[in-house]
This record gives C-alpha cells, sequence and structure tokens, in this order.
C-alpha cells in the first residue's frame, strides 16, 4: 500500500486530477462530487485544480474522450484498415471480444463504462457514447464486415443487418452483467461463458456447410 501510494504522488498532478476524478465519479456519481473534495482526495489546493482543467465539467469531458480513444483499440488491427477489409475472416468475432474484454477488465476503463452508464440520461456525451460508441457504431462496423463476408462467399448469404443486430446487441448486454458483477467483486465467470458461448453459437450459425 506504501508502495502504490508513492508511485501516486509521483505521478504528474492533472494525471492524478484525472485519476482520483476517475475514482470519485464512478463511486458517487459526478454531481454528487465537487472540485474542493477532488483536489482534497489528490493533496493539493482547490484553486491549484484551475491550473489544470477549467472546471469539473472539463474533467468529464477529459475522461469520455480517453475512453473513446481506447475504445478503438476493440477492433483487430486488419478491422481498421479498410484495405484489408477481404482478408478478415470469421474468427474476427472472437477476436473483437476478447479485445473487448481485455479492455474493460482495466479499472480504468471499466470506471468510465460505468460512469456512462449511469450519466447517459443527464450528459449528452455520455449518451453517445452509450448509444454511438458502444452500440451503433460496432454494429455498422459487423454489419460492413459481415455484408463482405457474404459478398466473398465466405458466409452464408442471411442479411447482414440482421446478423449484425443479432450479434452485437447480446454482447452488449452480456459485457454490461460482467461489469455490474465485476464491480460488485461477483464471480463473473459465468457470464464470460456466456459470451464465449454466443460468440461460437453466432459462427456455427453463419458459417458455410460443408458439401458432401
Amino acid at each position: 500500500m506504501k508502495n502504490q501510494k508513492s508511485k501516486e504522488a509521483k505521478k504528474p498532478t492533472k494525471e492524478r486530477i484525472f485519476d482520483v476524478s476517475l475514482d470519485l465519479f464512478s463511486q458517487k456519481g459526478f454531481d454528487a462530487v465537487s472540485v474542493r473534495e477532488i483536489a482534497r482526495e489528490v493533496g493539493i489546493r482547490e484553486s491549484s485544480i484551475y491550473n489544470h482543467y477549467t472546471n469539473k465539467d472539463a474533467i468529464l469531458n477529459s475522461i469520455f474522450k480517453y475512453f473513446e480513444e481506447e475504445i478503438v483499440k476493440m477492433r483487430p488491427p486488419e478491422a481498421r484498415n479498410p484495405h484489408k477489409i477481404n482478408e478478415i475472416t470469421p474468427d474476427i468475432f472472437h477476436e473483437r471480444v476478447n479485445r473487448t474484454m481485455n479492455i474493460l477488465k482495466t479499472p480504468k476503463m471499466a470506471k468510465i463504462f460505468q460512469i456512462s452508464i449511469s450519466e447517459e440520461f443527464r450528459d449528452e456525451r455520455a449518451k453517445k457514447i452509450v448509444l454511438h460508441t458502444l452500440i451503433k457504431e460496432p454494429q455498422q462496423f459487423t454489419e460492413k464486415v459481415l455484408a463482405k463476408m457474404v459478398e466473398n462467399k465466405v458466409i452464408k448469404p442471411i442479411n447482414p443487418k440482421t446478423l449484425s443486430v443479432e450479434f452485437q446487441y447480446p454482447i452488449f448486454s452480456l459485457l454490461l452483467e460482467y461489469l455490474i458483477l465485476k464491480n460488485e467483486d461477483s464471480d463473473t465467470s459465468a457470464v464470460e461463458n456466456a459470451i464465449k458461448n454466443h460468440v461460437d453459437y453466432f459462427l456455427n450459425t453463419i458459417q458455410l456447410e460443408e458439401e458432401d
């Protein structure tokens, strides 16, 4: 614990403000946390906060911006390059989910996910993250990949939009359940197994039948 505190103290002040704010916002909610409380937890004067952030809202904005930058890493490298879309195989679905799980297992990203969910009805930025970054954009990207696979006769000729919804929306629900359980320090093994089974079932459903 002493080493951890020493390590935290060596971080730049702006990073410490970010980390403390993230902890407090995820624990109490954005509105329940004051700049004074953040400064007290960081161990600086309240006025010193404004040397790094114009106000509390600017801190939240930086948190959301960090999340959006990191969430792009859920995509495998070849999926981020539109010129390589023809090289994508159905295995990408396991890889994407594994990458997502690895990102959400990091405490920082899990806390931001929690803040986004709790603030989505009050904050347009949080709503954008949930509706666009976490739901619509992955679903649209999945549809694009599936359409290319159908075109290339890699999978069955099933409607890509329908397939993308069938894949993405259960995944979002399962990931949300995973984060709720993780936040409570509950056992997540059952939901992690459910996520794997969902991907396996989806891939079995779309794969071409072998010819006799």
